[in-house]
Formats: structure tokens, sequence, C-alpha cells
């Protein structure tokens, strides 16, 4: 995945504005076809979510079918959670990793509100890999080098499947139907962020408005500056390393579809890949440690 910077940006910006552009399918908006999917993502990935980049590639329906059910198998491996185990790891920036911790006291349903942003932190390295997989497969040179991979059991080796007891989902928040505060904070994370949309964490964080607000108003300054961009690349360039093991045991199709959409998919996965997964990934990271951070409320067992 080579690309001139400008040229990249460009690829990013478009991939951004195509996105919010596609319907937000959610699970209660897609029919039988579309909701068997959704059913195997959340039990492949170990959550009670449907990450946003599923519900938009979903207005793609034949495409996601296709891809999810040649990559599926391999997401179930030992070698693929150990890939996204430091992926999460590499997401602290020690230059921002000492601030005085926010109080929740005043906060309702605090088991709920932690266990979902550690439901969001577990899932958000395995989908850096997913959108980075599905774009080599799609879009990546035709010819690869095969070889047998490094600790060959992790591939053999299943993880459990099913969602993980402890895992949280929370309501989202619409951005187009609330007003006052959230709004506020919502334009402020779009502006900063350079995102003409919300991810799906902010919005269930949007649950607890005061919180949202305090968070932000701690983290925005953050956003942008040269150690967090330092990071956002090793984050892409470290997952996209990652990636050859994982294609060599994954058998394929040529998918066939109009251009257009080819097109506009292709720029969706780079956007994701490129920038809305990782920055998602710091900013939760920075937003765990200014919550205590320390031992995740969801034990995964193995």
């Amino acid at each position: 995945m080579k690309f001139k910077n400008k040229d990249l940006q460009e690829e990013i910006k478009r991939g951004m504005q195509l996105a919010a552009t596609k319907q937000d399918l959610m699970p209660e908006k897609v029919g039988p076809r579309m909701a068997l999917i959704y059913k195997d993502i959340q039990n492949t990935l170990r959550v009670p979510v449907v990450n946003s980049i599923f519900r938009i590639l979903a207005n793609y329906p034949d495409y996601l079918e296709q891809r999810w059910k040649e990559v599926s198998p391999v997401l179930r491996t030992m070698a693929f959670e150990k890939q996204a185990d430091e992926i999460r790891e590499m997401a602290l920036i020690n230059e921002f990793s000492t601030f005085p911790e926010l109080s929740l006291k005043n906060q309702t349903k605090i088991k709920q509100l932690i266990a979902f942003n550690d439901t969001i932190f577990y899932v958000l390295p395995k989908l850096l890999i997913i959108t980075g997989l599905f774009y080599e497969l799609s879009y990546g040179a035709e010819k690869r080098n095969r070889s047998e991979p490094e600790n060959e059991d992790d591939y053999y080796y299943k993880i459990p499947f099913g969602i993980v007891k402890g895992t949280e989902k929370v309501p989202l928040i619409d951005p187009g139907k609330t007003r006052g505060n959230i709004i506020n904070v919502f334009d402020s994370i779009k502006e900063v962020h350079d995102y003409p949309l919300i991810s799906s964490y902010y919005r269930g964080i949007a649950n607890w408005p005061e919180l949202l607000q305090e968070i932000w108003d701690r983290i925005k300054s953050m956003v942008g500056t040269p150690p967090y961009e330092k990071r956002k690349q090793e984050l892409v360039v470290f997952s996209t390393n990652g990636l050859q093991n994982l294609q060599n045991v994954i058998k394929t199709q040529h998918i066939i579809m109009p251009e257009k959409e080819s097109e506009e998919i292709r720029h969706i996965l780079l956007a994701f890949q490129q920038k809305f997964i990782p920055e998602m990934l710091l900013d939760l990271a920075l937003i765990k440690a200014n919550l205590g951070g320390g031992k995740p409320a969801i034990q995964l067992s193995l």
C-alpha cells in the first residue's frame, strides 16, 4: 500500500466523505441475509456490537458477504488474536499517560460505561487488521510471496466463538436527532479530527453527556500532535506488516461488481484503515487513561 502523501490524503478524504453519505445500516434496519452476517461478525469478534465499518460496507452486500466469508475463519485463530493484542498495547502514548483520573462518582451506570469502553478498546485493533485485509485482498498486489507462516500452530488453534460475557453495548445517540451540548461536542470532534461523521464510540459515550464533554475537553488538544500522529502511523504500519501471514491462509475469489462501487469501497476501506480506526483507537487509549485504565473489566478467556 504505497502512496504519495498528497495522494493518500486526498484518497482518505474522499473515503471519509463517501462513508458519511452511505446509509448507517444498523442491525434493526437490515434484512435476514445481512442479519446473519452481522450475527457472525459479533460471534467471531466476540463483541455484542456491529461496528460502523461493517454497517457502511453493508451498503455493498455482495462484497461484504463474500469478503467476510473468506476472512472470518482466520479471524477465529490465535494468530489473529495475538496480532490484535500487540496493536492494543501499542496504542498507549507514554507522553500523554500521566493525568489525574476523572471522578466517576456522579455518573450513573458506571459498570456499563467501563464495560463499553473495554468492549470497544478490545475490538478496534481487530477492525484495523480486518480493514487492511479487506483492502489488500481486494486491491493489493495480485502476486504475493507465499510462505509458511511463523508460529504455524497459532493458525490452527481456534479462539472461542461467541460474545464474551461482560462485554457491553449501549444505545447510539443519533447526531441528526440531538441538540444542545452533545451536538456541540460532536461538531468539535468532527472539526478537530476532520471527520464528516461521528464514530459509534462517541455516539455511545454521549449517553453520559457531561462525561463526554469533560473527556473531549481533556483529549482534544492531544489529537493531531506530533506524538499522536507518529503513533498513528506506527499502528498503521505495524498492522499492515502483519497482514502477510494472515493473507497466506485465506482463499479468495474475485468479486465482480460495478467499477463505481469498487472504487467507493476502496476509498472507504483506505479511510478507515489509515485514519478513522487508528485515530479512534488512540482516542480511546487516552480516554481509558483518564478513566483509570488499569485492568479491563472484561476478562477474555481463551
